[in-house]
């Protein structure tokens, strides 16, 4: 049986550097081929989650003005059947926003990483940047149906809540599971190190920043939402 790849391993942070770069930028193009599915569903997401706060704050209004205690409260949120109706509105209204961007993604990401990887580089954008290139258990460059394997394997380390994704921190050869699945390995080019550079330290650093911005702001206009059918509730 042929030994998986074990020279220059990358690591998994370089990995995660990568990627993230290369999600970057598949994501505007789906984005833009799915918008014409998501606009409406998005529109509805919204009202919907709009409908459910309010519900809540109205429901905290009258439970302050009934003088209930916070365990009365919850335990009446918890058994209300409007709720659960409102709950689920939300939950539909996700998934039809969502499935139209992640399926544009999916087939976006299929052909964006396939093809670099089937090409002399054998690496996406984010792989180069990182000096990084994919390769067979001989080192070679992959083939179309193991490129194409490779990607579509993808879907078992998202499925395992990236417990797959988790395995590249295992050496020695930092193999996720969808390596282990297609036979393939990323590895680092000749002379390259497995430190990150400091350019891709602040990457992740603004990474990190948008993402809790992002969360700050959604946290914000909810709690708004809240704030105004409390009042309502109460005045």
């Amino acid at each position: 049986m042929t030994q998986p790849v074990r020279h220059h391993p990358a690591s998994f942070w370089q990995r995660s550097v990568a990627w993230s770069i290369d999600a970057v930028l598949v994501a505007p193009l789906s984005g833009w081929l799915a918008w014409p599915w998501i606009l409406a569903p998005a529109q509805a997401w919204i009202e919907q989650v709009r409908k459910l706060l309010q519900y809540i704050g109205q429901t905290m209004g009258e439970a302050i003005l009934a003088s209930a205690s916070l365990p009365q409260l919850a335990i009446a949120l918890l058994h209300d059947p409007d709720l659960e109706v409102a709950v689920a509105a939300v939950r539909t209204a996700t998934w039809a926003m969502a499935w139209p961007a992640l399926l544009a993604f999916a087939l976006t990401g299929l052909l964006y990483h396939v093809a670099f990887e089937r090409s002399p580089w054998q690496a996406s954008p984010g792989k180069r940047l990182l000096a990084l290139h994919v390769a067979d258990r001989e080192g070679r460059r992959p083939g179309i149906r193991r490129a194409v394997s490779r990607y579509l394997a993808g879907a078992l380390s998202w499925a395992t809540l990236n417990l797959g994704h988790l395995m590249a921190l295992a050496g020695p050869d930092h193999q996720a599971l969808h390596d282990r699945v297609s036979g393939t390995a990323v590895v680092r080019n000749g002379g390259s190190r497995t430190t990150l550079p400091h350019w891709a330290r602040v990457w992740l650093a603004l990474l990190m920043l948008a993402a809790a911005g992002a969360t700050f702001r959604l946290a914000d206009a909810a709690a708004a939402t809240l704030r105004t059918a409390l009042e309502h509730a109460l005045f």
